[in-house]
C-alpha cells in the first residue's frame, strides 16, 4: 500500500508519500519508519530501488519532494513576494513527519513515532539539520555524499571550471547543456572520464536536471528558491550532539569537497561508520544492490538495538 498526499505549507505545497511494508513482520508497526530525503538534482523517485528493497524487508518508507522540486510546488503568492522568503527544508521535513503521524493515527496504525533518516547530497545536509533540530524524532541517521553547514572547502581548479561553465549555461538559459554538465559533474564525477557512469544513471540524472533547470530558469524551482543558510548555526560545530547510530557514505569519484565533508562527518559523529563506494555522487543510483546490502545491514543492527531498548 502506498499513500501519496500533499501538505500545505506557507510557501506552497509539499508532496509526500508513504509506502507500507510489503512483507509485514510481527514487529513491523513498532519499527521506526524510514525517511528518505533526495538530492537537489533529483526528486523522491531517486529512492525507488531502496523503497522496494526496504518494504520487502518489513520497513515502512516515507519520502517527499523538496520544495521547488518534483511535485512540491510554490504558490503564485509566494513567487510574487520580493524578496521571496527563505525556505527551511528541515522544518518542512518535520511537517512531513507530523503529517505522517496524523495519517497513522487516523488509519488506526500504531507506529513508532521515530524515524531513521537517510539523505543523499543536499538531502544529507538536510538530514543532519533535522537530527540536530528534532533529535526526539530520530532513531538513526544515514548520510550519503552530503553537504554540511559550516564546513566549506574549495574544490580543485578542474571542478571550479566545471561549476563556472554550469553557471554560464544557466545564465544563457540553456537548460539542455546545463543538464548535461550536471550529469558530467554528479554522474561521472569531475575527475573521471566522461561517460564513466552507466547509461541508466546518466539518463535518469539528465531527466531530473533538465526539468530542474527549466524550472529554475522560469523562476519557479531549483536554486531560484532561496534556502536557509545551513551554516547559521553551523552544523559542523554541533556534530557531537548527534547521539543516534550513524552511517556515512562517499563515492570515490565524487567532487573533492563532498569527499572531505563525509570523512569529516564520520570522524566527528561519535560511533559513525564510513563506507566508500566506487561511484561518483549518486551512490544509490549507480550501485543499488551494493547500497541496499549496506543499508540493510545497518537497519538490521538498528532493529537489534531497538529491540534491546
Amino acid at each position: 500500500m502506498s499513500k501519496p498526499d500533499f501538505l500545505d505549507v506557507a510557501e506552497g505545497r509539499i508532496f509526500w508519500r508513504f509506502d507500507a511494508p510489503v512483507k509485514v513482520e510481527s514487529e513491523s508497526t513498532s519499527r521506526p519508519t524510514l525517511l528518505f530525503i533526495h538530492a537537489c538534482v533529483a526528486d523522491h523517485t531517486l529512492w525507488d530501488d531502496q523503497v522496494a528493497y526496504c518494504t520487502a524487508k518489513g520497513w515502512g518508507c516515507l519520502r517527499y519532494d523538496l520544495f521547488g522540486l518534483g511535485q512540491s510546488v510554490p504558490s503564485e503568492s509566494y513567487l510574487q513576494e520580493v524578496p521571496m522568503p527563505v525556505v527551511k527544508h528541515h522544518e518542512h521535513t518535520a511537517r512531513v513527519v507530523e503529517a505522517f503521524h496524523t495519517f497513522s493515527i487516523e488509519t488506526g496504525q500504531q507506529r513508532n513515532t521515530k524515524v531513521a533518516v537517510i539523505g543523499l547530497s543536499c538531502g544529507g545536509a538536510i538530514a543532519v539539520g533535522f537530527v540536530l533540530s528534532h533529535p526526539e524524532l530520530v532513531s538513526g541517521l544515514v548520510v550519503c555524499a552530503g553537504g554540511l553547514g559550516g564546513f566549506d572547502i574549495g574544490g580543485t581548479p578542474n571542478e571550479d571550471a566545471m561549476f563556472k561553465q554550469l553557471e554560464e549555461f544557466m545564465g544563457k538559459k540553456d537548460s539542455e547543456n546545463a543538464a548535461k554538465m550536471n550529469v558530467r559533474i554528479w554522474g561521472d564525477g569531475p575527475a573521471a572520464k566522461e561517460g564513466r557512469a552507466d547509461t541508466s544513471t546518466r539518463q535518469k540524472l539528465y531527466n531530473w536536471c533538465k526539468d530542474i533547470a527549466t524550472r529554475e530558469i522560469a523562476g519557479k524551482g531549483g536554486d531560484s528558491i532561496p534556502s536557509e543558510d545551513l551554516s547559521d548555526p553551523p552544523a559542523a560545530e554541533r556534530l557531537s550532539q548527534i547521539k543516534v547510530k550513524t552511517m556515512v557514505a562517499l563515492g570515490r569519484h565524487d567532487e573533492s569537497s563532498t569527499i572531505a565533508t563525509m570523512r569529516y562527518v564520520a570522524q566527528h559523529v561519535q560511533g559513525a561508520e564510513l563506507k566508500e563506494f566506487e561511484t561518483a555522487h549518486m551512490i544509490n543510483l549507480e550501485c543499488p544492490m551494493e547500497f541496499n546490502d549496506w543499508l540493510g545491514a545497518f537497519l538490521g543492527r538498528l532493529l537489534q538495538q531497538f529491540e534491546r531498548e
